[in-house]
């Protein structure tokens, strides 16, 4: 089945995460895309576990279902092959820092003048303009300078400490692909393309859904909606079950499913100020009553029949994949490289990966006799002169 994007192509000079992500969204939409690699490859292909066909689990989980292509930008010849595909695609998605595609002489202001229908994307973690734009940056830097990080202290009364995943890469990602595909309509409409420059730090604050709350001022602790206040249950068994739902914001609620109508009564909870207070008493006394229950799914139930929460299992991505709602979603799809990757960003429309995989460089000739027609001379000679390169 064909995607969305059907007929769109896409230049990929992007590394890591959160170019190569938002490109395998695209891809994952039925947009070929074409990663172009330097000689030395894509970083992430040499991310463990390490295998010998420079296919990692991480650079599977980014990258399946595009072409791969390896040209060296520093050999004369190279970014006058770049511009020949560019004027054959329709998308461009870079990741290097500001200044580094002029310098190559592919620049945006250089491809946008000659070719005003094409969307030219730069994925940075300051964005290409203002004081801060030479700033080296990776998911870390964006955590701390956004304010995630602070919030999280504060909230929490835990010492600041990053996630482990790389959050800021692929809000990044999300942001690029939706964008792109917003210029995708205008250029199908009006025949004009144009600049996109996402930022990783403008990503994380947009995507914090307590900015603009905080910007006037902040909450009440008693807030429903915080995340860290929803409590996580430890039982005496080793069962770990955690609650959707602020227990002191919605407290009457929860005494009513537990049955419980002495604790309406009990000083300790008689206003969200004491209940705040004692807060650890109060999620020892619904753990307490978890215990109670043979099985999740009576526990689950006893608790959404009588009150606004939900509960859910605490589970590792291994259990999740083999339980019986990932298999009838399928969550994941099979790559030719036999790496499970997460299978597509959405459900229908013929969305999802084809999981076709290769080594740096092995679509080189297939790539350009496809896009641009040469022949075996014109391909051995660019490969002789090192303009393309490949694994060996």
């Amino acid at each position: 089945m064909t995607g969305p994007l059907d007929g769109i192509r896409v230049l990929d000079l992007t590394r890591v995460v959160a170019g190569p992500l938002s490109t395998r969204i695209l891809a994952d939409q039925g947009a070929e895309v074409i990663k172009i690699e330097p000689p030395e490859g894509d970083m992430s292909r040499k991310f463990p576990p390490l295998r010998e066909d420079g296919i990692t689990p991480y650079f599977a989980q980014q990258n399946s279902g595009k072409r791969f292509c390896s040209v060296d930008l520093n050999v004369n010849g190279a970014s006058e092959l770049l511009v020949e595909l560019v004027e054959r695609s329709d998308v461009l998605v870079e990741n290097f820092r500001p200044g580094v595609m002029d310098r190559y002489g592919l620049g945006a202001d250089r491809l946008l003048e000659r070719f005003p229908s094409l969307i030219y994307c730069s994925i940075t973690g300051f964005g290409q303009n203002g004081p801060w734009a030479d700033r080296r940056a990776y998911a870390p830097i964006g955590h701390l300078e956004s304010g995630l990080l602070e919030y999280d202290e504060r909230k929490t009364g835990r010492p600041a400490r990053q996630p482990a995943l790389v959050l800021g890469d692929v809000a990044t990602a999300m942001m690029a692909a939706n964008s792109i595909n917003a210029l995708l309509v205008q250029a199908a409409r009006t025949g004009q393309g144009g600049r996109l420059d996402v930022c990783m730090v403008e990503s994380m604050v947009y995507i914090q859904e307590w900015t603009s709350t905080e910007l006037v001022g902040g909450w009440d602790t008693t807030n429903a909606g915080a995340c860290d206040q929803t409590p996580v249950l430890h039982l005496p068994d080793g069962r770990i079950w955690g609650l959707g739902g602020n227990i002191v914001a919605w407290f009457e609620g929860l005494a009513t499913a537990m049955d419980r109508p002495d604790l309406l009564t009990d000083p300790r909870f008689a206003d969200p100020a004491s209940r705040e207070e004692h807060r650890p008493d109060l999620e020892q006394e619904v753990a307490t009553w978890a215990a109670t229950f043979d099985t999740f799914d009576e526990f689950r139930v006893a608790l959404e029949s009588r009150s606004p929460f939900t509960t859910a299992e605490l589970r590792s991505i291994d259990e999740l994949v083999a339980t019986e709602w990932a298999v009838e979603r399928q969550l994941l799809a099979e790559t030719t490289a036999g790496i499970p990757v997460p299978a597509r960003p959405a459900a229908g429309a013929g969305i999802g990966t084809d999981g076709y995989l290769a080594p740096r460089g092995a679509d080189n000739r297939a790539v350009l006799t496809d896009v641009l027609g040469l022949d075996d001379g014109q391909l051995d000679e660019l490969t002789e002169s090192g303009v393309l390169t490949a694994a060996r």
